[in-house]
């Protein structure tokens, strides 16, 4: 028996002292002895039901709580299920690092079973791709954390055979510094130099709309509410960075990238005359005026898929260039033109409409939610038409409290990141929005949230269809064909992960059960009858 320290000792240490506390994934018979090192060293392992979500959920965790998410699966079809949250990861900028096992290269050719080049697969959607071994240790583990939180964040991928995890380790290393942080291809400017290239766009504009994207950081927040405050500018944000400005403030516009009304939101970004793109990536974007309209470009880092603009970028760090444009104070002032654009963004009210036929107004659903909902609650969607009018009409007033794939836009990510989410921030009400498709896809994690006592409020949209992919083949002229599916149970499967479950026929009876489940941080999942109706000319 092996008495000395092993491989997978020095990266229960590794990640412990890089602040990882818990560890995502599913168990498999090559890496029980990284689990059993992780048990040693105190670091929690929270089991999912499937791989993909445990990454999902781990990514959250980790963006949520300021260090890496780790996810833990084996080799073969436990690693090929990481593609969706790295991929996930890679174009949302979330920090995730994922270690799978894999067959010892001694062992090829002769040993082919599950054995598939996942570093391969893996490496043109991570930011780092590597083998753990006893030489080099400490190095991959250190690389690997550092390129997952180095701006933009994302994803790294390590493999970790059974034979090299057991292996001793002699002489494991004093620490090493870390890597120093990256800035890709871009040469960042002179916060006062940059500052005056600003104020000189803003000196000629004369209806200015500045626009908040991915890569501005939420530790940013203060800054840039006072900017734009002091300045009087108005200002969108993109779903991934709600909440960095108070989306209550008569200076918002709206959410960018094709959330419900994007036309609109699209007609008042043409109205500019000035679009300053700050942290602003294509990545949640998905129309083309990124590319047809004059963009201003402020960012500090590449967009997370490593590409620079061609022109018209001011490269700097947001923090610096944030004080110098508060002490400056503005150029000039400028007479908001916006006001028609923000009015056109809400749809005429249905509130008439509500509970006929047993239907629910999702507008009407979200207003009276947000009106009882403290505002540090954290509401996480999935994907589907709730998703484009959750991203619109749900106003975030704090940072880091709406939780969307977006870059990816990848069903099946909404309940695991609730878990994420919760598991991160326990004293915050978490409230899931999904649809009836996305919550058969996940369900089975319910009994995950209950084992692991993250209590979560989960709202199924029910519709009975893929509403959203029905609703483009209307737009086209097409038939309605492989959209809609039977009713799935929402409340009974709830009940058999051992949550309670309930349907409503109200938006007064669900906000009731949604404010009693909040103060008393329980589970909860409502199912929420939705007319396909409800969403046509909103997404």
């Amino acid at each position: 028996m092996n008495q000395g320290r092993t491989v997978a000792d020095v990266i229960s240490d590794e990640l412990a002292q890089a602040g990882v506390t818990r560890v995502f994934g599913l168990p498999g018979g090559e890496v029980l002895q990284l689990m059993d090192a992780f048990r040693r060293r105190g670091i929690q392992f929270a089991l999912f039901r499937h791989e993909a979500h445990a990454g999902i959920a781990a990514a959250v965790f980790g963006k949520l709580s300021g260090t890496v998410g780790v996810v833990l699966t084996t080799l073969g079809p436990g690693a090929s299920n990481l593609l969706l949250p790295l991929a996930n990861s890679y174009l949302d900028r979330e920090p995730l690092l994922a270690i799978s096992a894999q067959i010892p290269d001694l062992r090829a050719p002769i040993h082919t079973h599950q054995r598939l080049p996942l570093g391969d697969v893996f490496r043109p959607i991570t930011k780092y791709t590597g083998t753990v071994t006893r030489t080099n240790i400490r190095q991959s583990i250190r690389e690997a954390v550092s390129s997952c939180t180095s701006e933009p964040m994302g994803p790294s991928y390590l493999t970790l055979s059974a034979d090299e995890a057991i292996e001793e380790v002699v002489a494991a290393g004093a620490s090493l510094p870390r890597p120093a942080e990256a800035n890709g291809s871009l040469v960042l400017l002179d916060a006062g130099v940059a500052a005056a290239r600003l104020r000189e766009l803003l000196m000629t504009a004369e209806r200015p709309l500045v626009l908040l994207g991915l890569g501005a950081a939420s530790s940013n927040a203060e800054q840039l509410r006072k900017w734009l405050d002091t300045w009087s500018l108005p200002v969108g944000v993109t779903p991934k960075v709600k909440g960095l400005v108070d989306e209550t403030e008569p200076a918002f516009v709206g959410v960018v990238g094709g959330m419900a009304m994007d036309r609109v939101v699209t007609d008042a970004i043409r109205h500019a005359d000035l679009v300053i793109g700050f942290g602003l990536d294509p990545v949640e974007i998905d129309k083309t005026w990124h590319a047809e309209v004059p963009i201003s470009w402020i960012l500090e880092t590449p967009f997370a898929t490593g590409v620079v603009p061609d022109a018209d970028v001011i490269a700097c760090r947001h923090d610096e260039l944030l004080q110098a444009l508060i002490r400056q104070g503005p150029p000039r002032t400028w007479s908001d033109s916006f006001d028609g654009f923000r009015r056109s963004r809400w749809p005429p009210s249905k509130a008439e409409d509500a509970g006929q036929n047993g239907f629910l107004d999702p507008l009407l659903m979200i207003s009276e939610l947000a009106r009882v909902m403290p505002p540090e609650s954290i509401v996480v969607t999935d994907v589907g038409s709730h998703k484009y009018v959750f991203g619109q009409f749900w106003p975030s007033r704090l940072p880091n409290t709406f939780l969307v794939s977006n870059g990816l836009s990848a069903m099946g990510y909404g309940l695991p990141a609730a878990i994420g989410a919760k598991l991160a921030c326990e004293h915050c009400p978490v409230l899931l929005a999904i649809g009836d498709g996305g919550f058969s896809m996940t369900s089975q994690e319910l009994e995950t949230a209950k084992r692991l006592g993250t209590a979560l409020i989960v709202i199924v949209i029910a519709d009975q269809s893929y509403s959203l992919i029905r609703l483009a083949q209307e737009s086209r002229r097409l038939p309605n064909f492989g959209v809609d599916f039977g009713p799935i149970d929402s409340v009974v499967t709830a009940q058999a992960c051992g949550v309670r479950g309930l349907r409503v026929h109200s938006v007064e009876h669900l906000v009731t059960e949604v404010v009693a489940a909040a103060r008393s941080n329980s589970s909860l999942v409502v199912e929420v009858p939705v007319a396909l109706d409800s969403y046509r000319g909103i997404v």
